[in-house]
């Protein structure tokens, strides 16, 4: 089996450690690739940058494929190229995250070191925890949500599709944050947010829309 991993920036070569540090116990890769169509095909962190189209010429029972993207919009914009093109998808969980057995975690997600996904809680597909994330009993992550590094979602909440949660940010339990939501670094949210609402600070308060549904902006 290769793993082709779908990104090739800061964010994509964690999750390259990742992977290795998973197939050093499961064996289950072969070979793992990073992908990145806006560079030119080489060696790069000690494995190899590779275009999209390098798989086409693979038996797609033979591969699988994980975004290593930080940006929600992205992430479900390479989710739809790859579920179009009939590819499956692969999960990765970090050896050192604890995981309940009753948890249920979807294909496409990444779990980083140290991150806990407690009882009943659901990570829907091609969801990204960073390193020490907490996500608390019953808790719902819908698609493509990305949580940062130290950041909590608390019991009983829900994150909707293509929301980003800063850096050592935190959800009080039983609150509910909308779709296409950003959460600013080190925020608190006290209180649910409609979708496509920027919140910002202790506790959170809206600070403008997110209509152009981007985190990252040049």
């Amino acid at each position: 089996m290769i793993l082709f991993i779908y990104g090739a920036s800061g964010a994509a070569i964690e999750v390259y450690d990742l992977a290795e540090r998973v197939n050093a116990l499961s064996c289950r890769y072969s070979n793992i690739y990073l992908v990145d169509d806006f560079e030119e095909e080489a060696p790069y962190y000690g494995t190899e940058r590779v275009h999209f189209s390098s798989c086409e010429t693979i038996a797609a029972e033979e591969f699988e494929f994980v975004i290593a993207v930080g940006e929600p919009a992205a992430r479900a914009s390479l989710l739809k190229r790859i579920e179009e093109s009939g590819y499956k998808l692969a999960t990765l969980v970090d050896p050192s995250a604890i995981v309940s057995p009753t948890a249920q975690i979807a294909p496409g997600c990444i779990v980083n070191a140290q991150s806990i996904v407690s009882a009943n809680a659901i990570m829907e597909e091609n969801c990204l925890l960073g390193f020490h994330v907490v996500v608390g009993h019953d808790a719902h992550l819908k698609r493509n949500t990305v949580v940062c590094p130290m950041a909590t979602v608390g019991g009983g909440s829900t994150v909707g599709e293509n929301t980003f949660i800063g850096l050592n940010s935190s959800m009080k339990e039983r609150t509910n944050l909308g779709d296409n939501v950003i959460v600013g670094m080190g925020s608190m949210v006290f209180r649910s947010v409609e979708d496509g609402c920027t919140v910002l600070g202790n506790p959170a308060r809206v600070t403008k829309g997110n209509d152009e549904h981007r985190v990252f902006r040049k």
